[in-house]
């Protein structure tokens, strides 16, 4: 705990803040852009260049990212894909970023648990992510465009007896698998494992049709789930989520970044691709990316090259700001104004705060919550 508190208070690090008050604490890495399943509605964290092998960043570039992401004042790493179990170094990429003291993770569709866990050492991964979205065989492929099924399932229960912390992601889809809200808290209930249920987000390949066609509003969850909930919280922390308390327990929070400007102002995060892009947001539509091996190019020494890895986070984090914000409308006799307001200023300690709380009972009260 004492690490975290250095960290995240600046005693260890310089932490970044932008020009909306929001510090930079999560980063997104995504391992490689290939993929042995094929979703028909993968975001592929925002980033739709074709994968390409060759390019992905090495376990040297990652050693200087690591140093140089912790000194900028990142404190959670979440590692992505397309799915990086793929990824035959997968072992040694956790190892480090375990190694600069944050919290480290992993998102995969778990078809390759089985094969992999030897390589993932639960004292150094907070928590697997698995994305689960239907228990359907038939409804599975559909998603997936994968007949594996039984076997992500065989992944999650290995991995969850080998000392694994499960968080399960579910995507919902209407028309898919929106009438297996039920089912997938029970699964989750079964062996405690915590439940993300995710709102569909119009990027990557979900825009336009397939967005129209599958998005359902959370408020489908409430409507199943309203007898069983005991309690309604906020994350802390990032996106200040809701995680709806049930009666037996389980915790299912709620993932809603569709115009959500509470879901924006309380982002942490920034992400970066396998080819060495840092990008703001998963919406992200601005200029070019930030190029971490650019800035890396023709350095003296590993010393060097994190120096300019930190400036590359430092101009990355101007290109930050929330994508949805609340706009604000006034009339006059003469003209219509329009004013965006932010929201989740910081006090002088750089700490977002909701009413009520002070910079350390927030700081405590995160450390306490899973990262994304």
């Amino acid at each position: 705990m004492r690490d975290y508190i250095e960290l995240l208070l600046g005693e260890e690090t310089t932490q970044l803040f932008d020009s909306y008050g929001r510090p930079l604490r999560h980063l997104r890495i995504s391992v490689t852009g290939r993929c042995n399943f094929n979703c028909f509605f993968c975001h592929a964290e925002g980033y739709t260049v074709p994968p390409n092998k060759d390019l992905e960043l090495s376990v040297e570039e990652f050693s200087v990212i690591a140093e140089a992401a912790k000194r900028v004042g990142f404190v959670d790493y979440k590692l992505t894909g397309g799915e990086p179990l793929i990824r035959e170094d997968i072992g040694e990429i956790i190892d480090i970023f375990a190694s600069v003291g944050g919290r480290v993770s992993i998102t995969t569709n778990g078809s390759l648990l089985v094969e992999r866990l030897k390589k993932l050492d639960s004292d150094k991964l907070d928590h697997i992510n698995v994305s689960l979205n239907s228990l359907d065989r038939e409804k599975f492929k559909k998603i997936t465009g994968a007949d594996m099924l039984d076997k992500v399932i065989e992944g999650i229960y290995t991995a969850y007896e080998a000392g694994h912390r499960i968080k399960i992601n579910f995507v919902l889809l209407r028309g898919l698998n929106d009438n297996e809200v039920e089912e997938i808290v029970n699964f989750a209930s079964n062996y405690a494992f915590r439940l993300q249920i995710i709102e569909l987000h119009p990027v990557g390949k979900a825009k336009g049709g397939v967005f129209a066609k599958h998005h359902n509003t959370i408020s489908h969850v409430y409507d199943v789930l309203k007898d069983r909930i005991v309690k309604v919280r906020y994350r802390s922390g990032l996106h200040a989520r809701p995680i709806l308390v049930l009666d037996n327990g389980l915790e299912v929070e709620l993932v809603l970044p569709v115009k959500n400007p509470i879901f924006c102002s309380r982002c942490t995060r920034m992400r970066l691709t396998w080819d060495g892009k840092l990008l703001p947001c998963l919406s992200w539509e601005g200029s070019p990316p930030v190029d971490v091996r650019e800035y890396m190019y023709n350095a003296q020494d590993f010393e060097d090259k994190v120096l300019r890895v930190v400036e590359a986070f430092q101009r990355a984090n101007k290109l930050r700001r929330p994508h949805h914000m609340y706009t604000l409308t006034t009339k006059d006799a003469l003209k219509t104004k329009r004013y965006t307001m932010r929201l989740g200023l910081p006090k002088s300690d750089g700490i977002l705060l909701f009413v009520g709380d002070n910079g350390q009972s927030h700081l405590k009260k995160y450390l306490m919550e899973w990262n994304d």
